[in-house]
């Protein structure tokens, strides 16, 4: 009996200590794990510099060469056939790709389109009323591959149909300097038709400027000195080179808006409310139509009045360029007549969203986007962006299927009829902007990757050290022992301005794309970049592309002449991973709010130097202009304290935390939010953000401060009742401005107090 009793203990003792063992050992797991979980969590995935080198190095240029060529085998203008064969196709890819889920996000728009079998056309008559010259509507065939049956008629997207006939003014690039020089020489353009050379500004603004002027009519050309600097010899232009030759037409929306033009400030979701066309702002009243220099040409030979200004003068060879008004004495009695056939449909069309979930912060995310439509084979807009979209997705989606997870959930677009106005994107930020407003971190927009071989990069101050970071790990397209910052520090010390800082050539964002509606509606900073043409090789071009929305934008150009094995566009694709990586995988955002400051006191004196503090201060808006610098500068030290606490918490391990990280992380997401003006800049609604935002007479370009700018635009010619108004709501303006810094000060504050 004794003996049983004993093994009976001793068997009880012996599980009891198994147990304890047992339970230990989960513990001992449990917390184990637990730990190395925490430290997964918080650790910073970006420190991993192997592992982005490896994802840099599977960018492939004959993927990228062959996702091009299928973008760019048909036309596809928004919401047409083929257009909606590219939506399903790039659905589907990133699904192959390894996607966690991939959808369509349909929209309601009102898009333009010329009328196939009664093209717009510019009639020249002589004294009797015979036709002398007719304007083509395509351009000449110069390489068969090139001809498609349904290319689009060349166009200005939104102008009325009109029928006018008149005497021709020549208004250079018809911006309003332009219009204010030929006042001043005697030039009225009251009841006349103008003819003007693109470039400069947006298309749009060019239109409504000579309307606001009095004119009946536009005709828009790409003149030589801009397009064909090298000169108009067959050798000279395309398919030889990538100048543009004499029949080419840039097509383009003139619609003074962003989004669909029927729902202005609010998502064109089917069964939204669609105000009518008389209500709708933005779009030209007069007709417009572009042509190619050739045509151009036929027009100005026949040109009378004074000379123009020597600045004025472009190259089309023989042509004496002439102000008008009419002709000269050769063709007395001419006209131009003008024959618009434009008509305007709505349409449904799809964004396409592809989503790849976050690990760690699933609720955070990250944008990289560009749009799908082109105004015809688009090798270069967008489709150069498109196809380093597609890499992209294709390498992220391999990676998923090995087993990676982002830190943060990556968000891949490609947009809908950009082209007309930015609807797709802006339309989905409408739809979206509480989640935006709350959750994105940045957006990533790459519209054309490839248009030269010089890069040319544009971001919210804010994000100025992504870009830095990122082309200093991303190798020189002309040395790859070089990255190519280095190659970019060697380059820009031959421009005219030579420049030693790299970080002066990141411009404040313009419009023109997609980012706009992230960056100035939303508050969400973007990054925005391409490749350019040399200006130093080619000084002549000073600003865009030749072949620019025209019917030579092919696979040609870009596989034979633009970017041969497709080495710029690796590159490209290379910055678009280091940079979306750097933002999804670094445990703190890597922002810079001191770039901010530089660009705002950048621009104070600006202001200074050009006396527009003069004008403020002589016109009664002193005080307020004093107080808002005084609020600047309070914003200022509070930027510099932040900068200096993130410093030491992250010396100290005071950020080895989640909730640690993600209160810090949240401040700096959230401060572009504070910028936003509830009520829009002045005269503009959907252009909240109060610090950087595109100039109101020129969309395509950034500026600080731009309502300062919009508000003094044209301020002297304004009547005394006028101006005392004008200057009223400059001081209302500059009251804002400096509630906006106070309110960015407080929250960038680590102090108790709410």
């Amino acid at each position: 009996m004794t003996v049983a009793y004993l093994d009976k203990k001793v068997a009880l003792i012996c599980l009891l200590a198994l147990a304890s063992v047992f339970i230990i050992g989960i513990l001992i797991g449990h917390y184990g794990i637990s730990s190395s979980a925490s430290k997964a969590a918080t650790e910073d995935r970006f420190d991993d510099k192997q592992f982005v080198s490896d994802v840099l190095d599977k960018v492939d240029g004959q993927s990228l060469r062959q996702f091009l060529k299928t973008l760019t085998e048909e036309p596809h203008i928004a919401a047409s056939k083929r257009d909606s064969f590219l939506t399903k196709w790039i659905k589907e890819k990133w699904m192959e790709f390894g996607f966690d889920s991939v959808s369509l996000s349909p929209y309601q728009f009102l898009l333009s389109y010329p009328i196939p079998d009664q093209p717009n056309k510019i009639y020249l008559y002589d004294s009797s009323g015979s036709v002398q010259f007719t304007s083509k509507h395509k351009e000449d065939v110069l390489r068969p591959e090139d001809e498609h049956e349904h290319f689009i008629h060349a166009f200005n997207a939104f102008a009325p149909a009109g029928d006018v006939t008149g005497e021709l003014v020549y208004v250079n690039y018809g911006r309003i300097e332009d219009i204010n020089m030929l006042e001043e020489l005697g030039v009225d353009l009251k009841g006349k038709m103008v003819i003007s050379r693109y470039g400069k500004i947006f298309r749009g603004n060019r239109l409504k400027n000579c309307e606001d002027a009095g004119a009946i009519g536009v005709i828009m050309f790409s003149d030589p000195s801009d397009v064909a600097s090298n000169g108009t010899d067959p050798a000279n232009v395309y398919p030889n080179t990538f100048f543009l030759p004499p029949s080419g037409v840039q097509r383009g929306s003139t619609f003074l808006g962003d989004g669909d033009p029927l729902s202005p400030s609010w998502t064109s979701v089917k069964g939204a409310y669609r105000q009518e066309l008389n209500e709708t702002e933005g779009l030209p009243k007069i007709p417009s139509q572009p042509i190619g220099y050739g045509d151009a040409e036929k027009l100005l030979a026949v040109m009378g009045g004074a000379d123009v200004p020597e600045d004025w003068k472009g190259a089309i060879p023989g042509i004496s360029y002439k102000l008008g008004p009419g002709f000269n004495e050769d063709h007395l009695g001419w006209k131009v007549r003008l024959v618009v056939n434009n008509i305007m449909e709505d349409k449904e069309d799809n964004n396409v969203i592809g989503v790849i979930k976050g690990e760690v912060e699933p609720d955070r995310f990250v944008l990289l986007s560009n749009h799908r439509d082109a105004w015809g084979y688009g090798a270069v807009d967008p489709s150069s962006g498109t196809c380093s979209l597609m890499e992209t997705a294709r390498i992220l989606g391999g990676l998923v299927k090995a087993g990676w997870r982002p830190r943060r959930t990556i968000v891949l677009a490609s947009w809908a009829a950009e082209e007309s106005g930015l609807m797709g994107s802006n339309e989905w930020v409408y739809d979206k902007i509480h989640k935006l407003m709350n959750r994105a971190v940045a957006v990533i927009n790459v519209d054309i990757c490839v248009a030269g071989d010089i890069l040319e990069p544009s971001a919210s101050p804010l994000l100025k050290n992504v870009f830095m970071e990122a082309i200093k790990n991303v190798p020189s397209t002309k040395d790859k022992n070089k990255t190519y910052y280095q190659f970019l520090k060697e380059y820009h010390k031959n421009d005219e301005k030579p420049v030693d800082n790299i970080e002066d050539k990141i411009k404040i964002l313009g419009a023109g794309s997609d980012h706009a509606p992230f960056a100035y509606y939303a508050g969400v900073p973007a990054l925005y970049y391409s490749f350019e043409v040399d200006k130093q090789k080619y000084p002549g071009l000073k600003a865009g592309y030749p072949m620019y929305h025209t019917g030579y934008e092919t696979f040609y150009l870009m596989d034979h002449l633009l970017d041969p094995g497709f080495k710029l566009h690796k590159t490209c694709s290379q910055l678009s991973l280091h940079m979306i990586l750097q933002l999804v995988q670094s445990s703190i955002h890597p922002f810079n709010p001191t770039h901010i400051i530089k660009e705002l006191e950048k621009a104070i004196d600006t202001m200074e130097e050009k006396n527009v503090t003069k004008t403020i201060k002589d016109n009664g808006a002193g005080q307020a202009f004093d107080l808002m610098t005084e609020s600047l500068n309070g914003f200022k030290l509070s930027v510099n304290k932040w900068t200096q606490m993130r410093k030491e918490m992250e010396n100290t391990g005071a950020l080895d935390d989640l909730l640690s990280q993600r209160i810090l992380n949240d401040q700096i997401m959230q401060l572009e939010r504070i910028f936003l003006l509830p009520q829009g800049l002045p005269g503009r609604h959907n252009y909240r953000h109060a610090l950087f935002s595109p100039a109101k007479f020129d969309s395509y370009s950034g500026a600080a401060f731009p309502g300062i700018g919009d508000l003094l635009n044209g301020v002297d010619k304004l009547n005394k009742e006028e101006k005392t108004a004008r200057f009223k709501e400059l001081r209302k303006h500059l009251s804002d401005l400096m509630i906006v810094f106070r309110q960015a000060a407080s929250w960038l504050s680590h102090d108790s107090e709410i």
